[in-house]
């Protein structure tokens, strides 16, 4: 995240307090019912063509691509990808419905159930 990615605010933003981390795991991913497109922050017309752009170029390249695992955090009963955004939306437009996740958690109710989640949906550990 502090290299390629340059998500240098949410690496920083993890190390803020203790957190759990599972996986990575091979998941279905439209299970989760993260948002799709562009995050609600972007606004502008160019930041949104921008935002296509970068997942259009994902697409071209997945074939030759060894993709990093999204981030999705767990809290309060729901999901929300961390570092993935444009990888999830290439993925939903190529139709591929499986990919490498890795969660976190901040606290310990919330690990049980991501440990439950992934025991109910057979997850494979990558």
């Amino acid at each position: 995240m502090r290299n390629d990615g340059g998500n240098v605010v949410f690496a920083d933003g993890l190390l803020l307090e203790p957190r759990t981390y599972t996986g990575p795991v091979r998941m279905d991913i439209t299970k989760f019912g993260i948002e799709e497109g562009p995050p609600s922050y972007l606004t502008r017309a160019d930041e949104i063509a921008g935002f296509y752009d970068i997942v259009e170029q994902m697409t071209e390249c997945y074939s030759g691509w060894d993709m990093p695992p999204l981030i999705v955090n767990y809290a309060d009963g729901r999901f929300e990808i961390n570092d993935g955004r444009h990888r999830n939306v290439a993925l939903h437009q190529m139709n591929i419905t499986y990919a490498p996740v890795i969660f976190w958690t901040s606290s310990e109710e919330d690990q049980r159930y991501i440990s439950e989640y992934l025991s109910e949906e057979r997850a494979e550990y990558i």
